[in-house]
């Protein structure tokens, strides 16, 4: 059958509304993280393909789903999709911690197709890999003389007790760097803004009275607000780090990386074990590579500026370099549409 309408639909209600998956460039957790699917839509209509989200097309029009991360059982697109008898495709995106079941193989028996970021189960047939996508440059930033600090994070402060859940290393690296070296750390993101008084209120409570939650001394003295984008903030500092809200889900590598990279800032990476087959180690500062932080501080603070240099070169040649097209706008699109197209 031939395809010429594809249905998106987002594990995220907000991003199929108005067609924004397609519309927008940005998203509320990154910069330009929907830049690609605006790559899919343009190279789809080079093929004579409408592609668009659920909340705008019309059910007799669709010739194929593809569902963004697993959706609930009692989802009504999924109802629709499953009732059609229209072939249905998953794209996995979200790491286990946001979306459980994506991974979980026994989900995926109605799917005829199913792209994923997860290295231990592409088999280039069913299972078909595919990453995070940017617009990669041609250049990143190199003036060392805009670097007014050392280091500092942006993320939001979220808990969970997933056994390979990385927001506690964070905690741990944002309380180390406030006790010990404060002025030469930054704290950015949604979550923080939290006093010693406030802290004893519970979250649903503190959430509907956001002044509840800052009362007392700051819990986070680091803390200097939200960013609209990370790149404007980031490259403003040596060192960014860059810890995946998980740990060594083979191939799970987020803007997180990419975001310090495109600011010409030198990542800490903390998150796939097997980063290194993707990214080249002279690009980012692998964590594991160290006992403790006070050892990662002596050598982000010896580093020479020939040696930081070497880093940023290095990220610059890995992103003009056939490494990098798997983590392009035009291979995501591409794998896709072929993958639905043909496969």
């Amino acid at each position: 059958m031939a395809v010429s309408t594809i249905a998106f639909h987002n594990l995220y209600a907000e991003l199929n509304r108005d067609n924004r998956l397609f519309e927008a460039s940005q998203a509320p957790i990154g910069d330009d993280l929907l830049v690609p699917f605006g790559v899919v839509r343009e190279k789809a209509a080079q093929q004579g393909i409408t592609v668009a989200t659920t909340a705008v097309l019309e059910p007799g029009q669709i010739d194929a789903y593809v569902f963004i991360d697993m959706p609930a059982r009692n989802d009504k697109a999924f109802r629709h999709a499953i009732e059609s008898g229209r072939p249905l495709y998953l794209l996995v995106l979200e790491s286990p911690l946001a979306s459980s079941h994506s991974r979980n193989v026994a989900c995926h028996e109605r799917f005829r197709s199913i792209f994923t970021y997860d290295d231990s189960l592409v088999d280039g047939s069913r299972y078909l890999k595919i990453n995070y996508a940017f617009d990669l440059p041609d250049r990143v930033p190199h003036d060392l003389t805009c670097k007014k600090r050392l280091c500092l994070t942006i993320a939001g402060n979220k808990r969970s007790s997933h056994p390979q859940e990385l927001y506690t290393e964070r905690l741990t690296a944002i309380h180390w760097f406030e006790r010990n070296h404060p002025t030469d750390f930054d704290l950015y993101g949604i979550g923080w803004d939290i006093g010693t008084i406030g802290a004893g209120f519970p979250r649903a409570l503190a959430s509907r009275c956001s002044w509840l939650r800052r009362l007392g001394k700051p819990l986070f003295p680091s803390w200097q607000g939200v960013v609209e984008r990370k790149r404007d903030v980031m490259g403003l500092y040596r060192f960014a780090l860059c810890y995946e809200n998980i740990s060594d889900v083979p191939g799970y590598i987020t803007e997180k990386l990419f975001d310090a990279f495109f600011a010409g800032t030198v990542p800490v990476y903390r998150g796939a074990d097997n980063v290194a087959a993707h990214i080249p180690t002279e690009c980012f500062i692998d964590l594991r590579r160290f006992d403790d932080y006070p050892s990662l501080y002596a050598y982000l603070t010896e580093m020479t500026d020939e040696r930081y240099l070497g880093y940023l070169d290095a990220i610059e040649d890995f992103l003009t370099s056939r490494r990098a097209w798997p983590f392009s706008c035009d291979c995501f699109a591409e794998t896709l549409l072929t993958g639905i197209v043909h496969g």
